[in-house]
């Protein structure tokens, strides 16, 4: 009888414990945060620390912890050497995922963080993205040994690792978001401050946005390539900016020394979004708009391939618009003559790839 009642007490505990760890499991999902997580993942597996990690070709770097994590060494934005870790050796294979007694095990025993840290038992998942990638790990550890520690624990910590994965891609997300508007706001300002100095380059430069970017979804780009594609054309002349006025509104055709003056606009235009924080990137892509697909253009008589795929794409809207565009000392061509220039000039003046999805653009308008 005393058996069976230790058999029902022990089932029942059991019982409690699962319900225990559903009913946190379930808080996590409800309130979602990589704390809080990190948190419920300690105190289940009985850990004294529970950790994310970053991991770089070279390093693993400690990001949110929960515990003792001093007692470790660890701290947050610490790093140390991948090889040295047993994150590594778990994502290699060499390493079970999940150690009740690391001192016991000479695989585990034999590394110097067993004994700097004072390792008793440790488990370790990767974090891995939607898209397959892994950033980082989730761990936890703790001085003692934790013979009770298998194969449950580690599914277990498997569903937080997925739910703290989801945080960071949604931090990742939102990131992506902020950083979008601060770069639409900034080439905002700049626009503006070129509309206030000459309309005619802030009309145009919309103008060829809106090829561009059809120009770019035939070409197949999407995402961040073709919203940086659309920021190119919307920049192309901002290095105008610091063009004197005597030449940017000059009503008759410029002489060769003012044209030495304008030629250096993509220049002075990459200097200007080097400094302007968000949009660094797009400056190779800024000075090479006026680079020929046969190396005669400028400033750096780039050919071919070597100019960015968002400046041929720029280049060419950027002509046919300017053709297309009444201008003080001319007037504007014909579109069919405009079409039938860029049409020669494909494979010398302008990319050839570009320029037939430019054609395609105009004649599906």
């Amino acid at each position: 009888m005393g058996y069976v009642l230790n058999t029902v007490r022990s089932g029942g505990r059991r019982r409690a414990a699962e319900i225990d760890e559903l009913t946190q499991l379930r808080d996590v999902a409800d309130h979602p945060s990589i704390d809080h997580a990190l948190q419920v993942v300690r105190e289940l597996l009985d850990m004294d620390v529970a950790y994310t990690t970053e991991l770089t070709p070279t390093l693993q770097i400690f990001q949110h912890l929960s515990g003792d994590s001093e007692s470790f060494g660890l701290a947050e934005g610490a790093a140390m050497d991948i090889d040295a870790t047993y994150c590594k050796r778990v994502l290699d294979g060499r390493l079970s995922g999940i150690m009740p007694d690391v001192k016991g095990d000479p695989r585990s025993a034999s590394l110097p963080i067993t004994v700097d840290a004072d390792v008793g038992a440790f488990v370790s998942v990767p974090l891995r993205l939607s898209d397959g990638t892994v950033p980082g790990t989730l761990c936890a550890a703790s001085h003692a040994p934790k013979p009770g520690l298998g194969y449950r624990d580690l599914q277990f910590l498997r569903v937080f690792a997925r739910l703290i994965a989801d945080q960071i891609e949604r931090h990742n997300l939102e990131e992506g978001r902020r950083d979008l508007e601060r770069q639409a706001a900034a080439a905002e300002i700049l626009m503006t401050a070129v509309a206030a100095r000459d309309s005619y380059t802030a009309d145009h430069s919309r103008q060829v946005v809106e090829h561009a970017v059809a120009v770019g979804r035939i070409l197949g780009r999407s995402g961040d390539d073709l919203a940086d594609l659309e920021k190119v054309a919307l920049l192309h002349d901002i290095g105008k900016i610091g063009t004197p006025d005597e030449i940017l509104r000059k009503p008759g055709p410029l002489s060769p020394a003012e044209w030495e003056t304008m030629r250096e606009h993509p220049i002075l235009g990459e200097r200007l979004i080097r400094e302007t924080t968000g949009l660094e990137h797009l400056g190779p892509a800024l000075r090479a708009e006026h680079e020929r697909w046969d190396g005669s253009g400028y400033p750096d008589g780039l050919a071919a391939e070597e100019i960015p795929i968002a400046s041929r794409i720029t280049f060419v809207c950027d002509a046919y618009n300017a053709m297309t565009t009444d201008r003080p000392y001319r007037s504007a061509l014909p579109e069919a003559s405009a079409r039938e220039a860029v049409r020669s000039g494909a494979g010398s003046q302008f990319c050839p790839v570009s320029a037939a999805a430019l054609l395609a653009v105009l004649d599906r308008n």
